[in-house]
C-alpha cells in the first residue's frame, strides 16, 4: 500500500541537503581562489623577451616599432593579459606599433629602458625615486585610482581565518614580501616592522618573492601567515578570504618613465593617447575593459617632484 513520506523526516533531509550544498559551494569558491593564485604565481616558464599581440590597427605592420618595458611585479601571464591591450590601444591611436618587453625582475626592466631597448617603462614608485638622478629618467604619466586620485597604498594582510588582528599579533609568525625593489617591501622593512618592534627577530621568517601574486598565494595556501601587497590587488578578496590589518600612507602611483633623451614625438604620442582615455567616462569604460585594473581609470601627468615622499628610503 502506497504511503506518503513522513514529513517530519523529509524536511530535515532537505535542510541537510541544502546545508551540504552550501558548504560545497563555499569550499569550491575558496579552493578556486587559491588555485587561481597558485596558477598565476607559477613563474617556472621562461620569460618572453618581446611579447607581440594582434594589433587592432590594420596598418600596424607598416608602423615603426616602439617597445615598452614592464617591471616584473606580476607573473608573465598576468602581465601579458593586462598590458597587451594597452599596447594595442597605443598602436591604434599613434603613428607607432607598440610591443611589450618583459623582464625577469625589476632591475632588468629598468635596464631595458636605459639601454634603449625600450622607449618607456612601467616602473615602480620606489625604484623610480631611487634611480631617477643616477639614471637621468623622467616620469610622464601616473595611473588614477577609482577615486580619481593618482595615489596607491600598500597593505599588510592575513587570511580571514587568522587569529591575528593587529601587527603585534604577528610576533613569531611568517611574513611574505614582494620584490625588494618594490615600495611595498621597503615600507614593511623600513617603517612598519621597526615601528612595531618586529624588525629584529620578532618574526619566525621574512621572505621576498618576485611577484605580488605569489605573496597573495603564499598567504592563502597557508605557507605564510601574513603578506604585504598593493591594496588594489586584494580588493575583491577582503571580507571573504583576506583581512587587512595595516595600510600605508598614500604615495604617488607607479609612473610610466622615459629617458630624458627619448625622441620627443614618441613621448608626446604615449602621453597624449593615454591622457585621452579619461576624457570621456563612457568611452573610458569601453576602452579599458580588458586592461590591468591599475590602469582602467585613466592617467594623470607625472613630474619628478611628485615622488619626493618616496625618496626617504633610498
Amino acid at each position: 500500500m502506497h504511503r506518503e513520506p513522513d514529513q517530519a523526516h523529509a524536511i530535515p533531509r532537505i535542510t541537510r541537503r541544502w546545508a551540504l550544498w552550501l558548504i560545497a559551494v563555499s569550499a569550491g569558491l575558496s579552493l578556486s581562489t587559491i588555485v587561481f593564485y597558485s596558477i598565476v604565481m607559477d613563474v617556472s616558464q621562461p620569460y618572453a623577451v618581446v611579447v607581440k599581440g594582434d594589433a587592432i590597427d590594420p596598418t600596424a605592420a607598416s608602423k615603426p616599432v616602439v617597445r615598452i618595458a614592464v617591471i616584473s611585479r606580476y607573473p608573465p601571464t598576468v602581465t601579458f593579459r593586462g598590458y597587451q591591450p594597452i599596447m594595442d590601444y597605443l598602436t591604434a591611436r599613434t603613428p607607432y606599433r607598440f610591443e611589450l618587453l618583459l623582464g625577469s625582475d625589476y632591475a632588468e626592466a629598468l635596464q631595458h629602458l636605459l639601454s634603449g631597448k625600450a622607449a618607456a617603462v612601467f616602473l615602480g614608485s620606489y625604484l623610480y625615486a631611487r634611480e631617477r638622478e643616477r639614471a637621468d629618467i623622467i616620469p610622464i604619466l601616473k595611473p588614477l585610482n577609482e577615486q580619481g586620485e593618482a595615489v596607491t597604498r600598500s597593505v599588510l594582510f592575513v587570511r580571514s581565518t587568522s587569529t591575528a588582528r593587529a601587527i603585534g599579533d604577528l610576533r613569531g609568525r611568517r611574513l611574505a614580501l614582494p620584490s625588494a625593489e618594490s615600495y611595498s617591501a621597503n615600507w614593511a622593512v623600513a617603517e612598519l616592522l621597526p615601528s612595531n618592534g618586529l624588525a629584529e627577530g620578532g618574526l619566525a621568517a621574512v621572505q621576498n618573492f618576485a611577484h605580488h601574486h605569489t605573496v597573495i598565494a603564499k598567504v592563502l595556501n597557508g605557507s605564510f601567515d601574513a603578506g604585504i601587497t598593493r591594496e588594489h590587488l586584494i580588493k575583491d578578496l577582503v571580507g571573504s578570504s583576506i583581512r587587512v590589518i595595516a595600510t600605508s600612507v598614500p604615495i604617488p602611483s607607479p609612473p610610466i618613465v622615459v629617458r630624458r633623451t627619448e625622441t620627443p614625438a614618441v613621448i608626446a604620442a604615449i602621453r597624449e593617447a593615454l591622457l585621452e582615455v579619461g576624457r570621456d567616462e563612457e568611452r573610458r569604460r569601453i576602452l579599458t575593459k580588458d586592461w590591468d585594473i591599475e590602469f582602467v581609470h585613466g592617467f594623470a601627468p607625472a613630474a619628478a617632484e611628485d615622488y619626493e615622499p618616496v625618496r626617504r628610503w633610498r
